[in-house]
């Protein structure tokens, strides 16, 4: 009642997606997702659609990279049990083996002759080298475990980068720009290490997909996702926030260096015609406008990032194409 009533009260589309969200926040059993929907109706924002998929994609991973975790998760507790019954086994041989040894010792200082001592000598060889091959077995099969460790570990951090990258553009998503924001901000809490952001639109690309479609669409947001990536350096990290926006984090930069970065990037899309790479055709130039922002001592990672797509709403008042920072918010 409470999804359907406010979904009504904010014109909503009741998707399922956008139902499954909000029951989430009103079940209230995530503390991430509620407080991020709080700030974003504290902030006034309207929840369109690409506000809807941006937190959905953001909560809810993908079907493929939760059925690999069920499985890492299955194939690791079949591991550990079977590590564990092997070292049960393992000692409970040890402890036998000793017990052995013992009435072994025994034997030999009261035996009264030779042939005595020989037999005993004999069966002690015996379970010497029985010895000998139950620890080379349980060897192999610890060898055999520490490889099955290292392949579910290098599966495990494959998984984590999948779950890090957006499927269409091959950048950072927008679970992974939330991560390395917070990174950034705790540092600058902690160091006062300064960093900045900027904030990408496409112009004109709901233009672009009804003129060309959808597929030419996703070459160009690839293309511009491309762009991005070999148009910073280093520690810099560009991500896909949603939709046609993207959103550059720059460590250790002011905003004055950032707006130099932000105009050679706006620069490098607009020079390029993005291309159908199977049949060699070629479409209309693009452009994209920029909205920066730097982190400040009273800020919050939402306000930081807020005040760049204030920038970017400006650049776009201000006919596209163009750059402009918080300090030309007034």
């Amino acid at each position: 009642k409470k999804v359907v009533a406010n979904a009504a009260k904010a014109k909503i589309s009741l998707t399922p997606e956008a139902y499954r969200l909000w029951y989430t926040y009103f079940a209230g059993n995530n503390i991430e997702l509620i407080a991020d929907i709080k700030e974003t109706l504290d902030s006034g924002k309207v929840f369109t659609p690409k506000v809807t998929k941006t937190l959905y994609e953001k909560y809810f991973p993908s079907k493929n990279c939760t059925e690999t975790m069920d499985q890492i998760n299955q194939e690791t507790q079949t591991l550990i049990s079977s590590i564990f019954s092997e070292l049960q086994q393992a000692d409970k041989t040890t402890c036998d083996f000793g017990d052995k040894m013992h009435t072994y010792t025994h034997q030999i200082k009261t035996a009264k002759n030779v042939t005595g001592v020989k037999h005993t000598m004999q069966e002690m060889v015996q379970d010497i080298a029985h010895m000998i091959s139950s620890s080379r077995q349980l060897q192999e099969k610890l060898n055999e475990a520490t490889k099955q460790t290292k392949k579910l570990k290098k599966q495990l951090q494959q998984t984590e980068q999948q779950a890090s990258i957006d499927a269409l553009t091959g950048i950072a998503n927008r679970k992974a720009f939330d991560e390395k924001l917070n990174e950034l901000f705790q540092e600058f809490k902690k160091t006062g290490a300064i960093f900045s952001a900027i904030f990408v639109d496409i112009d004109f690309f709901k233009k672009f997909n009804d003129d060309y479609g959808h597929k030419v669409g996703d070459l160009v947001l690839k293309s511009v996702a491309g762009t991005l990536h070999r148009g910073v350096k280093g520690a810099d990290f560009p991500a896909r926030y949603g939709g046609e926006e993207f959103i550059v984090l720059l460590p250790e930069t002011t905003l004055d260096n950032a707006r130099i970065v932000a105009e050679q990037l706006r620069i490098c899309v607009s020079v390029k015609k993005p291309s159908n790479p199977e049949t060699g055709e070629v479409y209309s130039r693009i452009t994209a406008s920029f909205g920066v922002s730097q982190v400040a001592r009273s800020d919050s990672p939402a306000g930081m990032v807020d005040r760049a797509d204030k920038a970017l709403y400006l650049a776009k008042k201000s006919g596209r194409n163009n750059v402009k920072t918080e300090l030309e918010l007034g």
